[in-house]
């Protein structure tokens, strides 16, 4: 069961091309790009989506060389230090752990229209939407429907499909 959902999950990301590097970071900026283009945010339609990370200074690297469809010139990625730009933001890469921290960024990311991404599971316990796992097999993730639902926007069903646990 386990290779088929790693087998499919490999196929789906395989779509764009071939990963450049199959290193951890390489993977999660593949796994942020994929979710966003199956994420429904409510209007007004955006002509990019804009990724935002906290916490994870790795992966802009790993989205600067990340291999893109034809059809996409650039993606709209940047670091953040504080909360000062998530106005600006889409998705967001939280790398926080404290939860002190993470009560605070609840109460200010309390029904935004972001898809709040996290590889920390306190922070997906706290506020995340989706949380990449990472194991010895690979990177898969589960998803909070509910936390969704509150941040205004919807997942695609094959989004889900491949998910390794739907909340």
């Amino acid at each position: 069961m386990v290779r088929r959902i790693l087998l499919a999950l490999l196929c789906w990301l395989s779509i764009a091309g071939p990963l450049q590097a199959a290193d951890e970071y390489s993977l999660k900026a593949t796994f942020l790009y994929r979710f966003a283009q199956f994420t429904e945010w409510p209007p007004p339609p955006r002509a990019q989506v804009r990724f935002c990370l906290l916490g994870h200074p790795a992966l802009l690297q790993a989205f600067a060389e990340l291999k893109l469809p034809l059809d996409v010139k650039a993606l709209d990625v940047k670091e953040l230090s504080g909360k000062q730009a998530l106005s600006q933001c889409d998705v967001l890469m939280l790398g926080l752990s404290d939860r002190q921290t993470l009560t605070q960024w609840q109460r200010d990311l309390a029904g935004t229209p972001l898809l709040i991404v996290t590889d920390n599971n306190e922070a997906y316990r706290q506020l995340g939407v989706i949380q990449l796992i990472t194991s010895p097999d690979g990177i898969s993730f589960q998803v909070n429907l509910q936390r969704a639902a509150a941040h205004q926007i919807k997942l695609g069903a094959q989004l889900l499909k491949l998910a390794r646990q739907v909340d």
